[in-house]
């Protein structure tokens, strides 16, 4: 072989294998770049719901036969709602990473029908509206959840109004944060579910022969 083929063999002759391994690292560095712009995993949202309540003392008679609740648009939703009442009274707000499990008429009435054992017996039956349902902060770090709830008995079959009242629950919150408000609500509808449960018995002891005599909740 001439000198001048020996000159022009290559000077690197690993470079095979060093290319291969490069690519290996360039690409490990464009991944490990990805990854870092990627953006993160938004956190779940904590859910809470009001229970199922406690069957109330009230005679199996007067037991509702159905119980109905209806609400504006804005309760008719999982979010859960709060006001500051400290610097915007009148804005209405929701918190971000929580929810309730249900809309708060559907599970207002589940905690009814339990705590009134509805369908139990030969009762009314019971139109429940639910027109707020907010957690208030109103000073420093304390806040409550309020409650206002009108509700009617009828016949089982009529729409006319037999008897009917309306009720604002106001039920301190332990922490200032959407988890106290939620124990608050439980509260404030137990508290709602036992009032409508003595409202019905005195109505019952207030009408002339009671809410059975001919066959007021029947018509």
């Amino acid at each position: 072989m001439s000198r001048r083929e020996k000159g022009m063999q290559p000077r690197h002759p690993d470079c095979h294998r060093v290319l291969p391994r490069l690519s290996a690292c360039i690409a490990t560095a464009l991944l490990v770049a990805a990854c870092q712009v990627l953006p993160e995993r938004p956190r779940a949202a904590a859910t809470y719901d009001l229970g199922t309540g406690e069957r109330a003392a009230l005679a199996h008679g007067l037991a509702p036969a159905r119980v109905a609740v209806s609400s504006p648009p804005w309760l008719q939703t999982t979010t859960m709602h709060y006001r500051d009442a400290r610097v915007d009274p009148g804005r209405r707000r929701a918190y971000a990473d929580n929810r309730w499990a249900a809309p708060p008429p559907a599970m207002l009435g589940l905690v009814l029908e339990r705590t009134l054992g509805a369908g139990e017996g030969g009762g009314c039956r019971l139109q429940v509206q639910l027109d707020e349902f907010e957690q208030v902060f109103t000073a420093g770090e304390r806040s409550e959840a309020r409650l206002l709830a009108r509700f009617a008995l009828l016949p089982v079959r009529g729409a006319a109004v037999i008897a009917s009242a309306s009720l604002v629950v106001a039920e301190p919150a332990t922490t200032a944060d959407a988890s106290g408000g939620a124990s608050a609500f439980r509260a404030a509808t137990e508290r709602l579910a036992l009032a409508i449960a003595q409202w019905i018995a005195e109505t019952d002891r207030a009408l002339s022969g009671g809410l059975g005599i001919a066959g007021r909740c029947q018509r």
